[in-house]
């Protein structure tokens, strides 16, 4: 058999080189070669090799795909393969590509390039994706540009796919570039994968290595495992794939590995949701604005050997995670130098706080203090704020006007030659270049709408010598570069002012202490009470305005935009308020309040856009913040890092991952009522989080070396009790979310507003004897937790039954008017559950529209007459119970109708000659009753003749026929009121 394989198979690869036509191998079976007949194979001209497997005697196939080859010809080149075989692609681009694999064959894109459909749709999805199961599809409602797919009953395994391109036009939420459902052992790797939603979505394909691979430029998420139990997912480079870099989520223990991979630009760069016993190492995480690494209600994870860089938060836990193992990584977060913003090794979004109500209370940090949360209710409702714009704005003293044109040395000139209570005003709409400017004098600045641009670079020497010497030499030795400085002073007012800052920016990666470009702002203020800046239009430096020991200051109604660091930072600037501006791309905190024993600050009906963190409370206290709008913030809508004794109350923030971030012993952290729409997705769907910790003991590199759980969630395990007994014993078991018994707790039983407390035994069992009332009695189990198990409440009943009672009646039941109209009986029979009549009850019945009162009899049967009229009505019978019986209701439907009639016409012969031919009809109801007074017809030989039932439901016909035949005769009665029409043929026979 060997030997026989072997030659043919020479000899078959003889043909090919002789005649340069195509060869195709499908098939070899006793010896005989078929060769495949599909015209579209033949018109791609891939040339099929055929090689001896020696294992099985199977010869495998080599298919090649040429440049030029449309979706259809490759998908039916691949419909043509069978398993082992391999197809070749010929280096170059495939356009408007849409195939699928489902069986087990080996792809070697050899560089070639497949693009999808720009607007991917069934009419070019091959209809086999999108059909139902049921109809032999796949039932996929996902659109991609390769499909690999088996099903849950017929898996494809061992598919093999190397050096494609692979690109998604579409980024519509749902599609994918590759889209694989249940296949086994599935090798994809060195593969390129471009755009659409996911790059690659990996649905229960379990035992694959997923390795090597360039995925990039996903609007959600890189690789998405969903389900793909003991998977390897090694050495891909995966960048701005917007959601997750590597999502592994759901399934009781996919047991995924994920090695060495790196992941740049997305929000959580690895997020591992719902699944168990993942081991995630050697992984480098760059540039993940929100998290390096995210676990929501995963548990058994074990995280080690990673670097995350640049992240705000290196891990994120949330969602009743369990058993999360960090070991040793390498942290390089991302923080700024002085002023300081702070990373958070871990940060934990506990279960117990992740709803817009369970978030309310008061908050500190466990790692400082006993009391971590108080419930809070209400927050005091602040007085209006009322501010006089008129009186602040009303131009004062002298005026000095700066017209279009003049240098900043000539504004600062003017400025110099004012005093106290004076004022600047520019000419409005003027546009005035390079300017760095400073009053220390208690003057107003009116814009007028002009606008002033900074200079272009961060060389000191453009800044006023007042600024940059030091105090010894009398100047004010600010290293921040500004257009506008407000120092030493009270009372000023800058309004109306249009300010661009055109500093070049900084590299986060890189940003330090000496990093000049870090230290730049629109307006720069120091050591100045009273101040307003109200109107102002500020755009581009680090800091839009940076208020420094400026108490007291009024910020208000300014627009803040394209800002390298923060839209406003108040340090150490107390009993502020900041109200009604607006930022919007402030790449790292939108407004920022920091430093001061009391600062006091009130930040109000500002729309924040943008930022990392949007509003940010640090090492302060005293804060209100409320009313406020946030809008995709990057990390968090609202901060506090080691502050305190603030409230936080309705505001609304929209479009972020992580509502608000506490961290770095934070204390007294009031949160009210705020409106929440955040940055969640739907299936497979993405968590938000109402409220995250980074508790100050976990915040160094070291600390965070431990296993983290959130309260375990428990069971509360029992049995509804039905019985006719008052007294009895109850009990319930305490289990882990595993069923290990918890022992030794306390559990509450609440029955009949009275409360049993007893703990659980050495099982998890718990155990009260009870007395209770007839009828349904509401347990209540109430487990208050610990430091390891979360509470958990659970109700049951203990029924103390009345007997089931049951209405007999007929379902539908139809009644002769005849019997309706002599007074028909409709029967209700009235038992107990056990057969037993129960008798003299009350029933309630609806019938024809009315609503009667009637008892049983002694047998348990109560009666209604039927209507004494045609038609079909419902009839509803109610019994309400009583002390010893359950209720119950039946209905049916009587219906009184005309009963069927019947006729009998004899045969019949006369002579011709005869004188008297008479014919004797009988007419009777299908019951056999005789139907008197019926008028009956009988037509023969185109005479009609009639004629009346008597008593007994007999009419006689004389006929008047006198020639000889046999005639055709129809006997009739049309009905009357009681009883249907009916007609009869018969024959009657005249002889001589």
């Amino acid at each position: 058999m060997k030997n026989k394989g072997f030659i043919l198979a020479i000899f078959l690869i003889f043909i090919v080189f002789l005649s340069l036509s195509n060869v195709y191998a499908d098939d070899i079976s006793n010896n005989n070669l078929t060769t495949s007949d599909n015209l579209e194979i033949q018109k791609s001209q891939d040339i099929a090799s055929i090689s001896q497997n020696n294992e099985n005697n199977k010869l495998s196939s080599s298919y090649d795909i040429t440049i030029g080859s449309d979706s259809a010809t490759i998908q039916n080149t691949i419909n043509a393969m069978e398993d082992g075989d391999t197809l070749n692609f010929e280096a170059g681009e495939y356009r408007d590509i849409c195939i699928y694999v489902n069986k087990s064959i080996t792809i070697n894109g050899n560089g070639a390039t497949l693009i999808g459909y720009n607007t991917p749709s069934q009419n070019n999805t091959p209809s086999i994706i999108y059909n139902k199961t049921s109809d032999n599809g796949y039932g996929i409602s996902n659109f991609a540009t390769l499909y690999i797919l088996g099903n849950s009953k017929n898996t494809t395994n061992n598919v093999i796919i190397t050096g494609l391109t692979i690109v998604g036009q579409n980024t519509a939420y749902g599609n994918a570039a590759v889209y694989s459902e249940y296949c086994n052992n599935l090798n994809f790797s060195n593969n390129v994968i471009k755009g659409s939603s996911w790059g690659l979505y990996y649905r229960f394909c379990h035992d694959g290595t997923i390795g090597n691979n360039l995925i990039q430029d996903q609007s959600t998420t890189g690789i998405l495992n969903f389900g793909s139990a003991r998977s390897i997912i090694v050495n891909n480079t995966i960048k701005n794939s917007k959601n997750h870099g590597i999502d592994v989520r759901h399934g009781t223990g996919p047991n995924v590995k994920v090695i060495n991979n790196t992941i740049i630009a997305s929000k959580e760069g690895i997020y591992l949701m719902h699944s168990k016993g993942h081991y995630v190492s050697g992984n480098k995480l760059i540039n993940n604005t929100i998290s390096s690494i995210s676990c929501y209600g995963s548990s058994l994870i074990t995280l080690v050997n990673n670097t995350l860089i640049k992240s705000r938060i290196g891990i994120l836990l949330g969602g009743g995670y369990s058993n999360i193992t960090v070991g040793k990584n390498d942290f390089s977060l991302d923080n700024l130098p002085y002023p300081p913003t702070f990373v958070y090794y871990v940060a934990e979004a506990k279960s117990d706080y992740q709803s817009a109500t369970e978030i309310v209370g008061t908050y500190s940090d466990s790692s400082t203090y006993e009391n971590t949360y108080t419930q809070t209710v209400n927050i005091a409702t602040p007085k209006m704020i009322s501010i006089d714009y008129t009186v602040i704005l009303n131009q004062n003293g002298n005026i000095y006007n700066v017209t279009n044109g003049m240098t900043s040395a000539q504004i600062q000139g003017l400025i110099d030659s004012m005093h106290n209570g004076d004022t600047l005003s520019f000419e409005r709409n003027a546009i005035f270049r390079n300017i760095s400017i400073y009053t220390d004098k208690n003057i107003k600045i009116i814009g007028n709408n002009a606008t002033l641009i900074g200079y272009d670079n961060v060389n000191m020497t453009n800044v006023p010598e007042k600024i940059r010497k030091t105090t010894e030499e009398g100047g004010y030795a600010l290293s921040e570069r500004a257009v506008l400085y407000i120092l030493n002073n009270t009372n000023v007012v800058v309004s109306n002012l249009n300010i661009i800052a055109k500093y070049l920016g900084y590299n986060t990666s890189k940003v330090n202490v000496k990093t000049d470009e870090y230290k730049t702002a629109g307006i720069r203020t120091q050591k100045s009470t009273n101040i307003t800046i109200t109107n102002v239009d500020i755009k581009g430096a680090s800091w839009g305005i940076y208020l420094e020991y400026s108490g007291n200051a009024l910020i208000s109604n300014n627009k803040i935009h394209d800002v390298y660091t923060t839209g406003i930072l108040n340090f150490r600037t107390p009993n502020s308020l900041i109200a009604n501006n607006t930022i919007t791309n402030a790449i790292n905190h939108g407004i920022d309040v920091r430093h001061g024993t009391g600062p006091n600050v009130t930040v109000f009906n500002n729309t924040i856009i943008g930022a990392k963190e949007g509003i940010y409370l640090m090492h302060s206290k005293g804060h209100s913040v409320y009313n406020n709008t946030i809008i995709n913030s990057k990390i968090s809508g609202i901060t506090a890092y080691g502050s305190g004794n603030e409230v936080i109350f309705n505001n609304t923030i929209t479009g972020v991952r992580i509502a608000i971030l506490l961290g770095g012993n934070y204390y007294n952290v009031t949160i009210g009522k705020n409106n929440y729409s955040l940055d969640s997705l739907p299936f497979p769907p993405t968590f938000a989080t109402y409220i995250a910790k980074a508790e100050n003991k976990y915040q160094s590199e070291d600390n965070v070396i431990r296993t983290y759980s959130d309260k375990e969630s428990v069971k509360i395990i029992a049995n509804n009790i039905t019985t006719t007994s008052k007294t009895g014993e109850f009990s319930v078991i305490l289990t882990d979310m595993d069923g290990k018994a918890i022992k030794m707790q306390n559990i509450t039983f609440t029955v009949n507003n009275k409360n049993y407390t007893t703990k659980t035994d050495e099982n998890g069992t718990a155990k009260i004897n009870y007395n209770v009332n007839d009828g349904i009695n509401t347990v209540s189990i109430i487990y208050s937790g610990n430091d390891n198990y979360a509470s958990a409440t659970q109700n049951y009943t203990i029924t103390v039954n009345r007997i089931t009672s049951k209405i007999t009646i007929p379902k539908s039941i139809n009644v002769y008017l005849t019997k309706a109209v002599s007074g028909y009986n409709y029967k209700i029979i009235l038992k107990d559950a056990f057969g037993k009549v129960l008798a003299n009850k009350t029933l309630t019945v609806t019938y024809n529209s009315k609503t009667y009162n009637i008892k049983t009899n002694d047998k348990g049967v109560a009666t209604i007459k039927a209507v004494k009229s045609l038609g079909s009505k419902k009839i509803s019978i109610k019994f309400a119970g009583d002390t010893t019986y359950k209720s119950t209701i039946a209905t049916g439907t009587i219906k009184v109708i005309k009963e069927k009639s019947v006729l009998k016409v004899p045969k019949k012969t006369f002579k011709a000659k005869a004188k008297s031919k008479k014919i004797k009809i009988t007419l009777k109801s299908k019951s056999g009753k005789a139907i008197k007074n019926a008028r009956i017809t009988l037509k023969v030989k185109g005479k009609t003749y009639k004629a009346k039932t008597d008593s007994k439901g007999i009419a006689t016909v004389k006929l008047k026929l006198t020639k000889k035949g046999i005639f055709k005769a129809t006997t009739k009665f049309s009905g009357n009121k009681y009883y249907n029409g009916v007609s009869l043929k018969s024959k009657i026979i005249i002889k001589k």
